[in-house]
């Protein structure tokens, strides 16, 4: 089935965006048509009809003949459309509350005494252990339906709150139930077992068992696309990630990099060095790490909203793009750094914090989030031939959905088929 969306306020397809690869974006590559029209194939999945293929995009006064009779949605001039966002980086399965802590930590209290009193992500591990996948699917869904409502077509998600063969499978089993549950938006499922080490096994039982028990059965039942390290300060070493990342990659697994977060462990460079997907965070990420990342395929996926939420000086924006770094953003939604749904508020932070300019953050939620998980051929741009993945905003302008702070997600960012 064909629809069609016309007198959109404007469409921006990003086109120049995807010629330009995603580095040194300028506000001409944003690809803004005033008056436009989108016309897209539809298909169904599960009893839902949901987006395609985009078939043409135009002024809406150059709409072909040939759609003459398909099925349209006028915006009256009212709503802009534009690229699904992407995602790229979150923690959207878990269970536990940890809003407490958030209040301690306000008052004074350190991280180190919030985890002396069971608190930190050991108090998220134990939640998540506890919960049925029944349970994870439940809180999984009420995120991901508030995402969506932002405009977001592509999400990843990481395991890495289970830390235990068990729970990390059953992690990742909810993701593979959610991408069923909503065939309207595209899931990208990454293992993070290595994201800390639990306290009820020693360091080496626990390599031990990322090595010979996770993994092989994270690539045997296919339950990722991608693997990722945090690598930092107190967690896992540069050595440790290696070994990892590369028994990963010969398992047909990417690869991904929780990289110089805490402090410069030159983790951004074993990312470029491998070819990893993404670099994420790098908020003390250095000079030599930038251009290792600038020589490289690998996307920098800043997280404003974790510097925001820990009052943490900000990743060196401007360096990365000025060296012709990629750069994409994302939520990094976690219970710990960042409780935050809402990946235009992230675009406001970058905004006001990070001086990126609105070509950038436009490049940065659509085309290089979408090459941060390898998506980039079918995602982040509305292009003849690519993906239907349309986000309707309730604004005239892209710019207003940052420029409006903390907007309610409610009846937002309409899906198009229901438009």
């Amino acid at each position: 089935m064909l629809r069609a969306i016309v007198h959109a306020s404007e469409v921006l397809t990003g086109a120049g965006i995807r010629q330009k690869d995603g580095k040194n974006i300028q506000e001409a590559d944003m690809g803004r048509i005033p008056d436009g029209a989108v016309v897209f194939s539809t298909r169904r999945v599960g009893g839902k009809e949901v987006p395609h293929r985009v078939e043409w995009v135009g002024p809406t006064a150059a709409l072909p003949k040939r759609y003459a009779r398909v099925r349209k949605q006028d915006l009256k001039g009212r709503r802009a459309v534009i690229p699904g966002l992407v995602d790229c980086h979150t923690h959207l399965v878990f269970a536990g509350d940890r809003s407490d802590e958030f209040a301690l930590r306000c008052g004074g209290a350190s991280y180190e005494e919030i985890a002396a009193r069971g608190g930190g992500i050991a108090s998220t591990v134990r939640a998540t252990r506890e919960a049925s996948a029944a349970e994870l699917e439940r809180l999984a869904v009420e995120r991901m339906r508030e995402m969506a409502a932002f405009g977001v077509r592509t999400i990843e998600i990481k395991s890495g709150y289970g830390l235990s063969v068990e729970a990390e499978l059953k992690q990742l089993d909810v993701v593979a139930r959610l991408r069923k549950r909503f065939p309207e938006l595209t899931l990208s499922s990454t293992f993070l077992g290595a994201h800390a080490f639990p306290k009820d096994r020693s360091r080496e039982e626990y390599l031990e068992d990322l090595h010979e028990r996770m993994l092989p059965e994270v690539a045997r039942r296919k339950l990722a696309e991608a693997c990722d390290v945090f690598i930092d300060q107190g967690y896992f070493t540069v050595e440790e990630a290696r070994r990892l990342l590369q028994a990963a990659r010969k398992r047909g697994l990417q690869v991904k990099v929780h990289a110089d977060e805490l402090g410069d462990t030159g983790s951004a460079k074993l990312a470029a060095e491998l070819g990893a997907l993404s670099a994420d965070h790098l908020l003390k990420v250095s000079d030599e790490g930038v251009a290792a990342l600038a020589a490289s395929e690998t996307v920098a996926v800043l997280l404003p909203g974790t510097a925001f939420y820990l009052k943490a000086p900000h990743a060196p924006a401007r360096k990365l793009l000025s060296a012709g770094v990629r750069v994409a953003l994302s939520t990094d939604f976690n219970p710990g750094t960042c409780v935050c749904l809402s990946l235009p508020l992230i675009m406001t932070i970058a905004a006001l914090y990070l001086g990126m300019t609105r070509a950038e953050i436009l490049a940065a939620v659509t085309y290089n989030a979408a090459r941060a998980l390898g998506l980039q051929a079918r995602k982040g741009t509305i292009e003849a031939g690519r993906d239907a993945d349309l986000a309707v905003l309730p604004f005239p302008s892209f710019e207003e959905s940052y420029y409006r702070f903390g907007w309610s997600a409610r009846g937002a960012a309409l899906n198009v088929t229901k438009v």
